[in-house]
């Protein structure tokens, strides 16, 4: 009787998320959606600066200290009130402006990649600095206009007489799946009543799609050090257990579902051919389309480290980095984001633009234009959504289990770029890209003013999300035993060690903002 009274509440549940109670305005221009729109019209180069001072500066997770205080300083000369250090993270942030209900929250990202250094605007593979990070994925972008986004909410809300609080979560090493996780972990969203958020790419949507759920972790081996040629037997080789731990893994593949993903790298496998290595190191991700995938393939994994272990006589040892669920979309924010998105429209591309993008695009073998996406890439909104069965895995994907969620994209990128690539670090800090977040921005701000307006919706995505804990979870924090991982576990260097690509840049003028 209990699941069957359950399931007739899962029902109602779902009848009133299927069919949000849209207003009149929803989608449409009203006027604070008009003020927010040409005040980020009128402080376009703002965006711009900051994005290229960022993309200048490029800093790997946990690492992005002018990053992060660059957005803090613009955030403060808007009227923002900022918190540092949030969630024991360095970089971490959190600026507020207004008070009370509804809470509107924005995520901004802005660390960067290892080794994806790359001469702006050009077309063939050439580093600015041997070995430094890049922004290959557009967080230079993520972070500048998210947090025009939440300034064109504020002064909106000033103009127009809107109630509430806009929140931008300045939220770091998305890249190593950490920021958001220790978030939601330390319970920061806790008052949030949603949250809005983007990625750059080669497409203009508002995402209705799921993200893998991810373990990230290393193992390390303890053997013992010999002369490996005159007294191999005095040795254990860690550097053994760690090679038969990956084959006994390779086996495994073909026995877990074919949606999962193992891959792995040796971070140190040893110093010299001639000594028994008495330490190694593999790292490891295992993917999955949801959590409960990837714990099953876990708990088979530590079976597998500890046999090796066993097998070489070395002490093996697990080390816990991160961990994610999979990303739960929310109907009813993506309804009222894509209502937004087609009123705002695509970015506005010229051919001067089209010009610019061309060669990315013929680099990759995309000989024919457009060479800028000028559609929106559409999902069945009106159907429930499906787990993702590849691509890659995010951060936010713990944030949508506790807040509802809406997430965009924009074509910031030629066509057929991939991510994470010198390409994409080369188009990040050009005009085509500046333009589509700049249309984001408007989409995030006017989603976020439609929800001011609107609280019923607040209340509807907030119903939907418990009936997909019901139904799907519940919720259970992979990372809620897990300690901030520290800089030199995620990157295998100390932060001193890695190359700086710009030393002595200023910091753009905010005094526009004010």
């Amino acid at each position: 009787m209990r699941k069957v009274c359950t399931f007739t509440a899962l029902l109602l549940l779902l009848a009133l998320f299927v069919s949000p109670s849209f207003g009149a305005d929803i989608g449409a221009m009203t006027p604070a959606k008009g003020t927010a729109v040409q005040w980020l019209d009128a402080h376009s180069e703002v965006g711009a600066e900051v994005a290229k001072y960022i993309w200048h500066n490029p800093e790997l997770g946990l690492g992005e200290h002018k990053s992060s205080t660059v957005l803090q300083e613009m955030l403060k000369a808007a009227g923002f009130k900022v918190e540092s250090g949030v969630a024991g993270m360095e970089t971490a942030f959190v600026a507020s402006w207004g008070e009370g209900k509804p809470v509107i929250g924005i995520h901004a990202e802005f660390d960067a990649l290892p080794g994806l250094s790359q001469v702006p605007g050009l077309a063939e593979e050439k580093m600015v600095v041997e070995g430094c990070p890049g922004h290959g994925c557009g967080h230079n972008l993520f972070g500048s206009y998210s947090s025009m986004a939440a300034i064109a909410v504020k002064k909106a809300m000033e103009a127009n007489g809107v109630k509430g609080t806009i929140k931008l979560y300045g939220t770091p090493s998305e890249e190593t799946l950490v920021g958001k996780v220790f978030f939601v972990k330390e319970g920061v969203y806790k008052d949030a009543d949603a949250v809005i958020s983007w990625h750059p790419g080669t497409s203009n949507a508002v995402s209705y799609a799921s993200s893998l759920a991810m373990d990230n972790f290393k193992v390390r081996f303890y053997g013992k050090a010999s002369h490996a040629a005159s007294a191999p037997w005095a040795g254990r080789s860690a550097l053994d257990a760690v090679e038969l731990m990956n084959i006994g893994m390779n086996y495994m593949r073909e026995h877990v579902r074919p949606e999962s993903r193992i891959m792995y790298s040796i971070p140190d496998g040893g110093k010299a051919p001639n000594v028994v290595p008495p330490f190694a190191e593999v790292w490891y991700f295992v993917r999955a389309p949801q959590y409960k995938t990837v714990k099953e393939i876990m708990d088979w994994t530590k079976k597998v480290a500890e046999g090796a272990a066993l097998m070489t006589q070395t002490r093996m040892e697990f080390i816990p980095i991160t961990a994610v669920w999979q990303y739960l979309p929310n109907q009813v924010l993506a309804k009222v984001g894509f209502a937004n998105a087609q009123l705002i429209g695509i970015p506005p591309f010229t051919d001067e633009d089209e010009k610019i993008a061309e060669p990315f695009s013929k680099s990759v073998k995309v000989e024919k234009g457009p060479f800028l996406s000028r559609e929106f890439t559409q999902y069945d909104y009106d159907k429930p959504f499906s787990w993702a069965t590849g691509g890659g895995s995010i951060d936010e994907a713990n944030t949508s289990w506790v807040v509802p969620m809406v997430r965009f994209s924009g074509s910031t990128l030629a066509q057929g770029t991939p991510g994470h690539s010198w390409q994409a670090t080369a188009q990040n800090a050009l005009p085509p890209a500046f333009k589509a977040a700049l249309t984001v921005a408007k989409y995030m701000a006017a989603t976020a003013l439609d929800l001011y307006a609107n609280p019923s919706l607040l209340e509807e995505a907030l119903a939907e999300l418990k009936a997909s804990n019901e139904k799907h979870g519940p919720f259970v924090d992979p990372a809620k035993d897990v300690p901030l991982p520290t800089f030199q576990l995620m990157h295998n260097v100390d932060e001193s060690q890695v190359p700086v690509q710009t030393k002595d840049m200023p910091m753009p003028d905010f005094s526009t903002l004010k």
